[in-house]
């Protein structure tokens, strides 16, 4: 076919689309634009113009994505899909800009062009960004509701064509919400199994960050390190780039905790490779994980600036969902500024969001919101144990300490002691070496007894220093299973398994699988 044949554009802009979904982005955007840059035919423009709004966005860059989604969407020559798609597509770039009235606006365009069409892939976009939309409002149970009815489409569209759109992350993330895990990693892994299954490899670095946000909430920090190196190493392979902000916040995190601050403040930059669009969730945790460090570093009205204008920035949005997470050091950070009202206005807005919710963690984080706000023993001791019924060990050990202070300086130093305790034994088991020293240090403080309690520090090599995660992987290497066995057998990605290896024989000094075996036999005898 000669140059400006009009069926040689179409098989160009069928290899451009097939790029995209098959996770080779920066391909896809050159295929785009070669083919926009010339005399293409009018017919295809709209189609090559939605094919690279989604690789625009999938690199990060929501506001070009936006911009030529809505031109794509101009055209007269558009067909019914392409028409769908468009809308789809642009609802997911309004949210990467916080503008959620507006993603709802065109999630509702999509779905209404998609019917008649019978687009499914549209479908599940729009509908994803509506269950996100109502997760970020704080409507956790609607926005479930609305995830499983995206699963359930996409289970039921033929050949199963709705899974082309990951509807199983979204819902990942409002389960871990509503602290419901185990779904929350069944759903995680089976949409990351249909990705791999049907060849769609643009999302799946996603899936490890919602994996590691999910071994974040809950403690297992080693794994969710483990995710994130495997996310990372996919999103440089894709191009799927705005994957990567959240890992970047969990990892300054865990640094932060296991006190160390270089490799915090590192993990918190704005370094090569930084998307300048990022999902609500992205960029408030980021701003989260900087404040947090500059509080570390005593740098408290610089850490008040920070975590208040995201605060701000949320209410401003209306993306409630965050007030819970970032509440109680808000509070915290205003109170040791004097400022009180700031206080009780955040209190009053994470009650609420509690309120609506009765999620364990979301009502211990309104009940320690408000024991700060108003030091109330009584209050923190209700958060200490909303906070017990519920899988957020982090926030519990830190809330026990609070509780403690309060109870101290009122003299029950019994209790103190008791949820002293409790704190450092959470602490001890997330390796959290910064709070375990605070914690350690008002005991000594305090004066307070404690029961009999042996401090273990982790060991960093050698047998002992592996990990439950690392453990397993090698006792199935010694059975004699492939990478990909493995994480069929551990419901994890071959990635993941992958990074686990490469983690464990960095800790015992080999180099093979055989050495490994050898090994494990060795430990067994």
């Amino acid at each position: 076919m000669a140059p400006g044949d009009p069926g040689r554009d179409g098989l160009l802009a069928e290899r451009a689309s097939s790029l995209m979904w098959a996770g080779h982005i920066a391909d896809a955007e050159t295929a785009c634009r070669m083919l926009l840059d010339r005399d293409l035919d009018p017919s295809l423009e709209g189609a090559v113009r939605v094919c690279l709004g989604q690789a625009l966005l999938s690199a990060g860059r929501a506001r070009d994505s936006l911009c030529e989604l809505e031109r794509a969407s101009q055209s007269p020559l558009l067909t019914g899909a392409e028409r769908a798609k468009a809308h789809a597509w642009a609802s997911m770039a309004r949210l990467r800009l916080l503008d959620l009235d507006g993603t709802v606006a065109a999630a509702e365009q999509a779905r209404s062009a998609a019917v008649p069409v019978r687009d499914h892939v549209a479908t599940s976009i729009a509908m994803a960004s509506l269950a996100v939309v109502a997760e970020n409002r704080g409507h956790l149970r609607e926005a479930l509701q609305i995830a499983d009815d995206a699963v359930l489409l996409a289970d039921q569209s033929p050949g199963r064509l709705g899974h082309r759109y990951p509807v199983h992350i979204p819902r990942g993330y409002i389960l871990v919400a509503l602290d419901r895990l185990g779904e929350a990693r069944t759903t995680i892994e089976t949409g990351r199994r249909i990705s791999e299954e049907r060849g769609i490899r643009w999302p799946l670095a996603s899936y490890h960050a919602v994996r590691a946000y999910e071994r974040f909430t809950t403690g297992h920090w080693d794994d969710a390190i483990a995710e994130i190196e495997a996310g990372a190493g996919l999103a440089s392979e894709t191009g799927h780039s705005y994957s990567l902000s959240l890992g970047r916040a969990l990892l300054s995190l865990i640094r932060l905790h296991r006190n160390d601050l270089p490799g915090a403040r590192d993990a918190a930059g704005t370094g090569a490779g930084q998307p300048p669009d990022a999902t609500p969730r992205q960029r408030n945790w980021s701003a989260w994980a900087q404040a947090l460090l500059l509080e570390a570093e005593g740098e408290l009205a610089q850490a008040l600036a920070i975590l208040g204008g995201c605060w701000d920035r949320c209410a401003g949005c209306g993306l409630a969902r965050e007030y819970p997470v970032i509440g109680a050091d808000l509070v915290r950070l205003a109170l040791a500024a004097g400022d009180p009202g700031r206080a009780r206005d955040v209190t009053e807005a994470v009650t609420s969001v509690a309120s609506r919710n009765g999620v364990p963690w979301i009502t211990g984080a309104a009940l320690r919101c408000q024991g700060l706000a108003e030091n109330d023993a009584g209050l923190l001791d209700s958060a200490v144990s909303a906070y017990a019924r519920g899988s957020h060990p982090l926030e519990l050990a830190l809330t026990s300490e609070d509780a403690a202070a309060t109870f101290a300086r009122q003299g029950n130093a019994a209790h103190a002691g008791q949820l002293l305790d409790q704190a450092i034994t959470i602490y001890q088991r997330l390796d959290a070496t910064r709070d375990l020293a605070r914690a350690e240090a008002a005991v000594r403080q305090m004066g307070v007894r404690r029961g009999r309690h042996v401090t273990h520090r982790r060991a960093q090599s050698g047998w002992p220093s592996l990990t439950p995660s690392e453990q397993a992987v090698v006792d199935l290497v010694a059975e004699g299973l492939s990478n990909p066995q493995i994480g069929q057998r551990l419901y994890v990605s071959r990635r993941t398994v992958q990074t686990h290896l490469a983690h464990v024989f960095a800790k015992l000094h080999i180099t093979s699988r055989t050495q490994l075996a050898a090994e494990a036999i060795r430990h067994r005898g």
